[in-house]
């Protein structure tokens, strides 16, 4: 049997996948995020209100500028979360996309990109996060553990989310009648996919010591959420739900804002900062 050399690379093949899978994310962020009113002329299927493109927009967008990044990081363990997460998110979607396949614009281009990238992504992704994780030395360096208060905190926000997003994508019609703005069991879906993966990188935490395995997935989050916050002005007409489920809607996003800034910042202030890969 073959040793594998511990030496924390990032294959030239998951390098390539990230640096390929960044601008089709950007593409996708651009359309919905610049032009929520027009998804059904641009998108794979009409979104309505805007707010639910405003979401998955802002959340395309932090995942091309996460893509992008990794394909340009030096070690795998800085990266290797993102991969499972993203498998969590891409999984989720392709179910979707068969549950409700009579909503869809079969004819639009967008449609077959959108069902080329879920159909591929789901075993592409954990299948490079096996082989390369092999290469993960998995002991922290000096100064880049992340204490255990941090850690439970954020797991436990993480599992929250996560089970959220779960209850949302077996059975719609949790969220459908008490979300903040109007959801279908598209949408629905579509929302708690996105909602599941940003509780993996925070559930993660709860195995995951390296500050610097979980940094550029913090960066990353806090990008999608504020990206959804300003959504959630440019659009506040469309908030139309149970006045409880707005209130909750914008302190859970004020929370998980808060507990991601101020990780990051206790972090970068206690040494954090000095990365294994020499801060890059």
């Amino acid at each position: 049997m073959d040793v594998v050399p511990v030496d924390d690379r990032i294959l030239p093949v998951t390098r390539l996948v990230a640096a390929v899978v960044a601008p089709i994310l950007a593409v996708a962020g651009v359309l919905l995020y610049l032009f929520p009113a027009e998804t059904e002329r641009l998108w794979a299927w009409p979104m309505d209100p805007p707010m639910t493109a405003l979401a998955v927009g802002g959340g395309y967008l932090a995942g091309a500028v996460l893509f992008a990044r990794a394909a340009r990081e030096r070690c795998w363990h800085t990266i290797g979360v993102v991969f499972l997460a993203a498998t969590a998110l891409s999984g989720l979607l392709l179910v979707a996309t068969f549950l409700h396949w009579d909503r869809f614009t079969h004819g639009h281009v967008s449609f077959w990109a959108w069902l080329a990238l879920y159909l591929v992504t789901p075993w592409l992704l954990p299948l490079l996060w096996l082989r390369n994780r092999r290469h993960d030395p998995g002991a922290p360096a000096e100064g880049d553990t992340v204490p255990d208060p941090m850690r439970l905190a954020g797991g436990a926000l993480g599992a929250a989310l996560l089970t959220v997003a779960l209850a949302m994508f077996v059975h719609p019609p949790l969220a459908t009648g008490s979300w903040p703005w109007s959801l279908t069991p598209l949408t629905a879906r579509t929302v708690s996919a996105f909602l599941a993966f940003i509780g993996i990188l925070l559930l993660v935490s709860l195995f995951e010591r390296r500050w610097s395995a979980l940094r550029l997935h913090v960066e990353s989050a806090t990008l999608g959420l504020a990206l959804v916050a300003v959504g959630a002005v440019r659009a506040r007409g469309d908030f139309d739900g149970p006045a409880w489920a707005v209130a909750a809607f914008f302190m859970l996003l004020g929370g998980v804002l808060a507990v991601l800034v101020g990780g990051w910042t206790v972090m970068q202030r206690t040494g954090g900062a000095q990365r294994p890969d020499g801060g890059r």
